[in-house]
């Protein structure tokens, strides 16, 4: 009588399965980190915004002189940068052009220069907005700030649009974000993302 070994191994169909089985469960997760990092851009420059907002706060009350977050755009390029006010100007002004460049009358202060990520830009901002030293905002020329009670109404909706006191986007992709800046604390009250893809 022959005796046959145990059998060590796969075989081919099984081998076939495994392989399978590996490209759905890789095809599923590429797919998810897909859904994971859109929009990661526009949350990132949503953050670099609230951080320097908060940053005109701290060196306002640390020197107790207002202080200005510009934002600026050029083409596809978006930043934010910090200056403090000449006391020899009027106070609680913004002298200056906006451009990291060129000098202005409220020098920027050192290291105050912020750059969002790449492709990411102000779609709607107040050219400046001036943090006093208590933390009172307020915004350039006949900027019309948007109200909160608008803001979560328009964000809590079925088809939310894109509304607030700053706008970013990611240029040439749909996703936006939305903050509401809170005038008497100084601080972003809230922000929304909203991917306009049908």
């Amino acid at each position: 009588m022959i005796q046959r070994r145990p059998r060590s191994g796969f075989t081919l169909i099984e081998m076939l399965v495994v392989v399978i089985i590996i490209v759905m469960l890789s095809t599923m997760a590429v797919a998810s980190l897909g859904l994971f990092f859109r929009g990661q851009g526009v949350r990132k420059g949503a953050i670099l915004v609230a951080q320097g907002m908060a940053w005109a706060k701290q060196e306002a009350a640390r020197s107790h002189q207002t202080h200005f977050v510009v934002f600026s755009k050029k083409g596809a390029e978006g930043w934010l940068e910090i200056h403090k006010d000449n006391v020899d100007a009027p106070d609680g002004l913004y002298q200056g052009d906006g451009d990291p460049k060129s000098d202005d009358h409220d020098p920027a202060i050192k290291n105050g220069l912020v750059d969002l990520p790449k492709g990411v830009t102000f779609d709607r901002s107040p050219e400046s907005v001036g943090v006093s030293p208590s933390g009172y905002l307020s915004f350039s020329g006949s900027f019309g700030e948007v109200q909160a009670s608008t803001f979560d109404a328009a964000m809590n909706g079925s088809d939310p649009k894109p509304i607030g006191d700053i706008i970013l986007r990611v240029m040439h992709k749909p996703f936006v974000m939305c903050m509401d800046l809170d005038r008497a604390s100084g601080k972003v009250r809230r922000s929304f993302f909203i991917n306009e893809e049908p």
